[in-house]
C-alpha cells in the first residue's frame, strides 16, 4: 500500500492522489470587471427585484446566507485553490492553473464551481467579488466577519468588492460602513442607472437622487473605491433630457466628494431591454421607446458635457455599449472623450447604422475596423439577413439585437 500521498497516473509517472474538495456555491453574476475575481455568495438573489430592466433575480426568493456556510464555502475554495496548484505541479498561476483545474476536475478532486477558482488563479489571485445583488443589506459585523476570512485565506487579495444598493448604504451608519472597509472591503459597485428621480420611480429602482448621493457621498467617506453604473436610454426616448440631467446633478454631488487617491468610476451600461421584464412589456405596449444606438450617442454627449469639470474615470468596458473606446479620466480627456462620440455621429446616416448593428453582432469592435472589408461584408449579409434595409430598419434591429447581451 502506498502510503506517500502519490501514485502512479496512467502513462506511469507519480503524481499526488486527488483530494477531493468541498462544494461551494457561486451566483450568477458579477461586473464585467469582475470576471477573473473569486466569487464568494454572501446572499441569494436580490432583496429589491423590482426594477422594470432587470430580468436576472425574477421569481427567485431572496435570502441571506448564514454565515457558517459562506465561511466554509471560502475554506472550499481556499482548498480547491490548493489542489489546482499542486495539480499543476506547484505552479497554479497563468495557463498552468487552467491545466490544473482540468486535471484535478478529471481526477474528481474539485467541483465543476472551481472553475472560477482556476480562472482567478490563472489571473493573479488579485481580486474576491461579493455575490449576490446586496451583500451590504447584511448586518456589519457578519459582512466583516466573511472579509477578513476572505483575506485570511486569500492573503494575495488586492482589492475585496461588491455589490450595493444606493437605498442600502443610504441606511446603513458611518460606524457600520467604516468597520467593514477596515476588515478589507475596498469596493462598493452601485447601480445608479439614473440620477432623475421621474425616470427612477418609472424603473422602479426602489431609491431617489438624494439617497444615491447620500450613499455614494457616505462609501467615500467610508474609504470604500465607488463605481457608479449609469444605463444611457433608460429614461426612453420622451425621457432622454430629464435622464441626463438628474443624472448629471448625482455624479457631479458624489464626484465632489471623492479624495484624490479614490475618485469616483462611472461605468457606462447601455439600456437593453429583455423579452420577459416589466420594461419589455411596457416597450411592446408603446408606452416606452427604446431609443437607438445614434440617439443613445447622442444621451452620452450631453452626459459627458455636463458632468465634463467634474474629477472622475469614464469606463465602458460593457458589451451593450455602443464604443468602448469611451475610457478616460475627466476632466482631463473630456475633449478626447466627446471628440469619439462625435467621430461617430459625425459619420453618414447609413454608416452610422451600419457600425451600430457590426457592434451588435461582433463584427465591429472600434471605429476604426470600419475600414476593414472583411468586417463590412459581414454586417452587409446580416442586414440582408434581418430584413434590414433602410437606415432605420438597421438602427431597430441594432437596437432589439442589444437584449442579448442582458
Amino acid at each position: 500500500m502506498n502510503t506517500d500521498g502519490k501514485g502512479p497516473d496512467r502513462g506511469g509517472s507519480t503524481r499526488y492522489l486527488a483530494r477531493v474538495t468541498p462544494e461551494f456555491e457561486q451566483g450568477p453574476i458579477r461586473p464585467p470587471s469582475e470576471a477573473q475575481s473569486l466569487l464568494v455568495r454572501v446572499v441569494r438573489n436580490c432583496p429589491w427585484n423590482k426594477c422594470a430592466f432587470c430580468p436576472v433575480y425574477k421569481r427567485r426568493k431572496p435570502s441571506s446566507r448564514p454565515t457558517e456556510d459562506v465561511l466554509a464555502d471560502i475554506d472550499g475554495m481556499a482548498a480547491a485553490a490548493d489542489e489546482i496548484r499542486r495539480s499543476a505541479g506547484g505552479v497554479g498561476r497563468g495557463d498552468d492553473a487552467l491545466a490544473g483545474f482540468r486535471r484535478a476536475r478529471r481526477d474528481g478532486a474539485v467541483p465543476g464551481e472551481a472553475a472560477q477558482v482556476a480562472l482567478f488563479r490563472a489571473a493573479g489571485g488579485r481580486s474576491a467579488f461579493l455575490q449576490d445583488a446586496d451583500p451590504c443589506a447584511v448586518p456589519a459585523a457578519k459582512l466583516a466577519e466573511i472579509v477578513r476570512r476572505v483575506r485570511e485565506r486569500f492573503p494575495g487579495l488586492e482589492r475585496v468588492t461588491t455589490y450595493a444598493r444606493a437605498s442600502t448604504l443610504a441606511k446603513r451608519s458611518a460606524e457600520d460602513l467604516r468597520m467593514v472597509a477596515e476588515a478589507g472591503l475596498s469596493r462598493v459597485h452601485v447601480g445608479l442607472e439614473t440620477g432623475s428621480d421621474e425616470v427612477l420611480a418609472r424603473v422602479k429602482k426602489g431609491t431617489t437622487a438624494a439617497q444615491q448621493i447620500d450613499a455614494g457621498r457616505k462609501a467615500l467617506g467610508a474609504g470604500f473605491e465607488l463605481c457608479f453604473y449609469v444605463m444611457p436610454g433608460l429614461g426612453g426616448r420622451d425621457g432622454s433630457g430629464e435622464h441626463v440631467r438628474g443624472t448629471a446633478e448625482v455624479i457631479r454631488a458624489v464626484a465632489g466628494a471623492a479624495p484624490a487617491e479614490r475618485p469616483l468610476v462611472v461605468r457606462l451600461r447601455t439600456t437593453a431591454v429583455a423579452p420577459g421584464v416589466p420594461l419589455w412589456e411596457e416597450h411592446e405596449a408603446g408606452r416606452f421607446e427604446l431609443p437607438d444606438d445614434v440617439e443613445t450617442a447622442r444621451e452620452i454627449r450631453a452626459l459627458l458635457e455636463a458632468v465634463r469639470d467634474s474629477r472622475l474615470l469614464l469606463v465602458s468596458d460593457h458589451s451593450l455599449n455602443l464604443l468602448p473606446e469611451l475610457e478616460g479620466e475627466l476632466p482631463g480627456d473630456a475633449e478626447r472623450l466627446v471628440g469619439v462620440v462625435d467621430e461617430f455621429l459625425a459619420l453618414p446616416e447609413d454608416e452610422r447604422a451600419a457600425f451600430a448593428l457590426g457592434r451588435r453582432i461582433g463584427a465591429y469592435w472600434t471605429l476604426a475596423d470600419r475600414g476593414d472589408p472583411g468586417r463590412r461584408a459581414v454586417v452587409e449579409r446580416a442586414a440582408e439577413s434581418l430584413g434590414a434595409r433602410t437606415t432605420q430598419e438597421i438602427l431597430a434591429a441594432a437596437a432589439e439585437l442589444r437584449s442579448r447581451y442582458v
